[in-house]
């Protein structure tokens, strides 16, 4: 039996089930794939059924009645929100080349540019918004500089060798891994794009004209891959009307995205001209949040002006008298010859040119030039559609020619466009038998976790709004699955969210930014005690002034929660925090203990040392036993940095270690941390999990000390009572790197490891499991079936995924879903 329900006043927001029909708003579940691709994406009205059986109470049942649920397109909203001008190409010490006098003499060189300076000089130039976008590395972001009390830092980073990239709203860092033989570099810039897409982050090509075209102007093969959400059209640092011209050439092509500014800034000694927000880019976002803005991001709905309070222009279109539902950055899809209209706002233009392009673009020159009077001017143009697919776009100019203001493009046809992909690999065709557990086609659902408790299977997920996301529960068994719930409640960014269950007892945490400027986020918790039936109000289990981030969640012998985070506050280094609800309401610092941290001193703003704890994995044992593991980097020469004066060249990445500790079984003494990693390699992401013999076994990722063309891949040890390691061979070089490994007990009682790989034939990332069985792991199989997923957990037998098979398109579709296979 099914049948269908559409959640939320009749608008399709997800799908979910139990299979009921109830009056005439219906929720849905479909456990066969092609099912969801039936269902129509987010942004459709539910309008009835075909078949009068389906009453307002009784059971709809498809195998008694062929019903079919009718469904419209709701008509386009006029976008709403306000706009944000900010940088996204900003560099600080953190990168090799971050100040003048190291990428003159040397990465051992003192620095002068420090996360604070960039983030000050940014403030002081008006912006509302920074992304610290360094050189292949995350660890900006765990400097205690990163904070603001005037600016939205979201957090990004100029990844990979070539091409540059930017990516913003990635959790760690972007690896491009090594060039796979059977594949070349398209291959993997392809995959580094979709596995930023499978966070939900914004990709960014940074200065097109020197990494995506050779010096006669002609393309390179890179410019061929799909997806790019961003281009940036003015590099301050580069040239500009070069970067156009790629933008029009991709456009015309069939590409679609929008156009960013970048200072690219690395030096102080030139914020006067190429200083953070020279050019800002501007971008309507619905809220002043993470999430708001990145999802403005993605949409393209951008404007590049030479600096924050220059001339400013936004497009709009309105065709076929819908009003102005367009603007720059949208896809309209109208029949060939639809009527519209062009309106452009223009502010502080006066005394410039504005020119208005249409495809194929500056060969042809401008349909129309204006020469604005005033500071607030309205203009419109009419336009005819051609059928084709075309765009729209704006430049404001001096009398003398210098660019000043830049546009998205509107972009229009009567089907969406896409570029020419013959080199792309078709999907595989293989099959995982997964089930779809919860999202709808046209959002992002992802970073799931799930706990199996009897014959229920228990699933948290982030649902990824407009403005923020939500963490959503269901629960299923063998008959039945339980609606979807926001276990969140009104919290308006949560995140990371970790399940765990034992009898009846649900618990779920989860990350909340309270505050976005100043960025503030506390570890918040919910639970059931009816298994997941019903839940309370969340709770805060630790709130400072600070970032708490991060959980991880086991239940205790009793079914107590055990929680870790990692946190950071004023002046001080990320450490790993324990909480036992049933000892204490305070928590322990795990991974305090034999820091040394050093405070930045003015000669050098290199010569902080803030070694960092991060990414905690928890595991309880049979017995009672706890073990907490964490990425450490206080070994490392340099923490935090790639070279600093008196050291030398030093690492990059950090030689991250993995740390473990554990408390015995009577929940009283923790004994002290060992490292469990690798020598002289960057170890990261641990996962814990106790075998059948009571044996800890950890999992985790491993890399050479190489930034970029170095492929992550998996280490796994076993540590007996006495914490002796026992380093094992994975054996699972599928020809791609393997990246976030997880570890649970199977229903068997040994342990299955499962992460994700880019080596299948498709070049799409696909979820592998291997389990440990008589000393040593089993063959890996990989879960050949279509899309690219990603980010799997395990609980039982069960495997819990994201992806992104239903996605309509290659480029502009951010569908992500969840899924499930045993």
């Amino acid at each position: 039996m099914a049948e269908v329900r559409i959640e939320g006043e009749g608008h399709v927001t997800s799908l979910s089930a139990p299979f009921d029909c109830f009056s005439d708003v219906c929720s849905a579940n479909f456990d066969a794939p092609q099912d969801v691709l039936a269902v129509p994406a987010s942004g459709s009205r539910f309008v009835g059924w075909s078949a009068p059986e389906c009453g307002s109470t009784e059971i709809c049942s498809l195998e008694a009645t062929p019903l079919i649920a009718t469904f419209e397109q709701l008509p386009p909203e006029v976008p709403e929100g306000s706009w944000m001008g900010g940088d996204l190409h900003v560099h600080t010490d953190h990168s090799s080349d971050g100040s003048l006098l190291r990428q003159t003499f040397g990465d051992a060189a003192r620095g002068n540019v420090s996360v604070a300076d960039q983030l000050g000089e940014a403030a002081r130039m008006g912006l509302d918004f920074l992304s610290l976008t360094d050189h292949r590395t995350h660890d900006q972001h765990y400097d205690p500089l990163w904070d603001s009390a005037s600016l939205l830092i979201i957090p990004g980073e100029e990844a990979n060798g070539r091409p540059h990239s930017t990516v913003h709203g990635a959790v760690d860092m972007l690896t491009q891994a090594a060039v796979q033989s059977d594949k070349g570099e398209l291959a993997r810039l392809q995959q580094s794009i979709w596995d930023a897409h499978s966070q939900n982050a914004v990709w960014v090509s940074a200065h097109p004209e020197k990494d995506l075209m050779h010096d006669d102007g002609t393309l390179k093969v890179l410019a061929d891959a799909v997806g790019v959400d961003l281009v940036e059209g003015w590099n301050n640092a580069k040239k500009p009307d070069v970067a156009i011209d790629y933008s029009e050439n991709r456009w015309n092509a069939g590409y679609r995205f929008g156009v960013a500014g970048a200072s690219d800034n690395h030096f102080r000694e030139v914020w006067l001209t190429h200083g953070p927000g020279k050019p800002t880019t501007r971008t309507l976002a619905g809220k002043p949040s993470q999430r708001g803005l990145l999802h403005a991001l993605k949409q393209g709905r951008t404007h590049v002006g030479h600096r924050a309070d220059g001339p400013f222009v936004t497009l709009e279109a309105d065709f076929e008298r819908q009003g102005y539902t367009a603007t720059a950055g949208d896809e309209v899809l109208v029949p060939a010859g639809s009527k519209g209209t062009l309106r452009l706002r223009l502010e502080g233009a006066q005394g410039h040119k504005v020119l208005v392009y249409r495809s194929p673009g500056r060969s042809v020159g401008p349909i129309a030039e204006l020469r604005p009077k005033d500071a607030f001017e309205v203009h419109t143009i009419p336009v005819e559609s051609r059928g084709e697919p075309e765009w729209f776009r704006v430049e404001i100019r001096t009398l003398l020619g210098l660019l000043r203001g830049l546009s998205s493009p509107v972009f229009v046809g009567e089907t969406p466009a896409q570029p020419p992909v013959d080199w792309l690999p078709a999907e595989s065709k293989g099959t995982d038998d997964a089930r779809w557990v919860y999202g709808a086609r046209g959002t992002y659902s992802g970073f799931a976790d799930a706990a199996r408790s009897g014959d229920r299977l228990h699933l948290v997920a982030e649902a990824h709004g407009s403005t923020g996301s939500k963490i959503v529960y269901r629960h299923f068994t063998a008959a039945r699955a339980i609606q979807s719930e926001v276990v969140s409640g009104s919290d308006e960014n949560a995140r990371f969210a970790k399940v765990a269950a034992q009898g009846e007892r649900v618990v779920v945490v989860w990350q909340d930014s309270y505050s976005q400027i100043p960025l503030r986020t506390r570890i918040r918790m919910n639970l059931s005690e009816d298994g997941g039936e019903t839940w309370g109000e969340p709770v805060t289990v630790r709130q400072v002034e600070g970032r708490s981030e991060r959980p991880a969640l086991v239940l205790g012998a009793g079914g107590e929660p055990l929680i870790a985070w990692q946190e950071i506050q004023a002046d001080s280094a990320y450490d790993v925090w324990f909480l036992d609800l049933s000892v204490s309401s305070e928590p322990e610092n795990m991974s305090g203990t034999g820091k040394t941290i050093a405070h930045p001193h003015d000669r050098d703003s290199r010569s902080a040392r803030y070694p960092a704890s991060l990414w905690p994995s928890l595991a309880v044992s049979g017995s009672g036993g706890v073990a907490i593991a964490w990425q450490d980097n206080r070994t490392d020469p340099d923490p935090l940095w790639t070279g600093a004066t008196g050291v030398g060249e030093g690492t990059a990445p950090d030689n991250w270690q993995i740390m473990v500790k554990r408390r015995d079984a009577n929940g009283k003494t923790w004994g002290e941390p060992f490292s469990a990693g690798m020598d002289e390699e960057a170890d990261q992401h641990p996962s814990l999990a106790f075998d059948n013999q009571q044996h800890l076994m950890l999992a985790w990722n491993r890399k050479p000390l190489k930034s970029s063309g170095a492929s992550w891949s998996l280490g796994t040890a076993r540590i007996d009572g006495d914490n002796n390691i026992a380093l094992l061979s994975a054996g699972h070089d599928h020809g791609g790197h393997q990246q976030r490994p997880r570890l649970a007990r199977a229903d068997g009682g040994v342990v299955q490891m499962v992460w994700y790989e880019g080596g299948s034939d498709d070049w799409r990332w696909k979820v592998s499991r291997s389990l440990f069985e008589a000393g040593e792991w089993t063959a890996a199989q990989r879960l050949n079936a279509p899309g690219n997923n990603s980010w799997p957990v395990t609980t039982g037998d069960d495997i819990v995924f994201t992806s992104s098979r239903h996605a309509a398109a290659l480029q502009r579709d951010p569908t992500h879903m969840i899924f499930s296979v045993r």
